[in-house]
């Protein structure tokens, strides 16, 4: 069950065959130079998986044979006709003969050993390996702050996380002459020229690494191609901040320059308002301006009124002489209810109260005092 667990969780996240054959052509030009100097190429790679290194060993002239624990994956290689044993990868190596191996390789298995297990792995693949020969170790990088946080710890079988200078120490300590870090694996669109954003700077460096290990050859020519490195140099951390740091720079430098302009654009027009405010024109234009505004309010007020008078129930006395109301003024904003300052009770003055006589009682006074008056008679000469 363990072993069809891990078999379905490489299909899913560790990528298609093909892709991953892809992947690994960037290591052929290091073994290039190996394959012209001997007669016999023996390649041992540890924890072989699905076989795509081996296959593309054996595609391009190499005697590879693979070693792995899971008799899943060792099935799906000797269907392809690829050489591998069931076998622990330490244990294995113990039992080869020295400098019998011109390549000893393992990608993504480093991180499943002990640390005390991996630095006896190094230090065997030093003896096994033939003058100039290389030991390639692929493993996550956790310089790319998602892979070592997070991406890791997908797979349980997974031990601690290796930084590249740790790894790069190993074979240096146990005298390997050359020793280098391949970051491999990240995306193409990451440039110089791209518009970095703070998702590339978590995600964007190389996802992986290989220590690349050169054993000591007296034939300079097997010697390793350091420029091959520097053309190569994969996307560290430190670069992909360097970029995001110089882009937040030019836009701070840019917000800067907009808001300096803004303030002198506000300098200039508070400059004209008090010119304005400070002109005769301005000065003898005042009262005319309050009266505008007084203008304002008695239409709004007169609006009001009208709004409240249009709302009134049909056939109440203030409705009576009203006869067609505009349609607009139907459709307020009132709602139908009255201004509440309407709604108040009048205040007057109670003597003039008193003096006031009602409408009817002052018609009725002027009616009489016209009949008491007679019409005079005009006197003819």
């Amino acid at each position: 069950m363990i072993s069809k667990f891990h078999k379905d969780f490489r299909e899913r996240y560790r990528g298609s065959r093909e892709e991953i054959k892809t992947r690994f052509l960037a290591y052929l030009p290091l073994l290039e130079p190996l394959r012209n100097a001997y007669a016999d190429v023996s390649v041992v790679d540890l924890g072989c998986g699905r076989g795509e290194w081996l296959e593309t060993l054996k595609e391009n002239g190499f005697s590879a044979q693979g070693i792995d624990l899971e008799n899943g994956v060792l099935g799906e290689c000797r269907e392809l006709g690829l050489s591998v044993h069931a076998a622990e990868a330490l244990s294995f190596l113990q039992k080869l003969p020295d400098e019998s191996q011109v390549v000893v390789s393992s990608f993504h298995m480093v991180e499943h050993l002990p640390f005390d297990d991996l630095k006896d792995l190094v230090k065997e693949s030093l003896r096994v390996l033939k003058p100039a020969g290389l030991l390639i170790l692929e493993t996550p990088n956790p310089e790319n702050i998602v892979v070592g946080s997070s991406a890791f710890y997908m797979d349980p079988t997974h031990q601690k996380p290796i930084p590249p200078n740790l790894l790069a120490f190993l074979p240096e300590y146990f005298g390997f002459k050359t020793v280098k870090i391949l970051r491999l694996n990240e995306a193409s669109r990451l440039t110089a020229d791209h518009e970095i954003s703070l998702l590339d700077v978590l995600n964007g460096v190389s996802p992986d690494y290989a220590v690349i290990a050169q054993k000591q050859t007296d034939n300079e020519s097997l010697d390793l191609d350091v420029k091959f490195f520097d053309t190569n140099p994969g996307l560290t951390l430190e670069f992909l901040a360097t970029l995001y740091e110089q882009k937040l720079k030019s836009q701070l430098k840019s917000l800067r320059v907009d808001l300096d302009r803004l303030e002198k654009r506000l300098v200039r027009e508070e400059s004209e308002l008090q010119a304005i405010s400070n002109s005769k024109c301005w000065r003898i234009t005042w009262p005319l301006r309050k009266l505008m505004d007084g203008l304002k309010r008695l239409f709004s007020l007169i609006k009001q009124i009208m709004l409240w008078i249009i709302n009134l129930p049909k056939g109440s006395p203030g409705r009576r002489h009203i006869r067609n109301p505009a349609p607009a003024l139907e459709n307020s904003s009132t709602g139908g209810k009255s201004p509440e300052w309407l709604d108040q009770p009048i205040k007057t003055n109670s003597s003039f109260n008193r003096s006031v006589k009602p409408r009817d009682q002052v018609n009725i006074e002027v009616q009489r005092s016209r009949k008491d008056k007679k019409p005079q008679s005009r006197k003819l000469d």
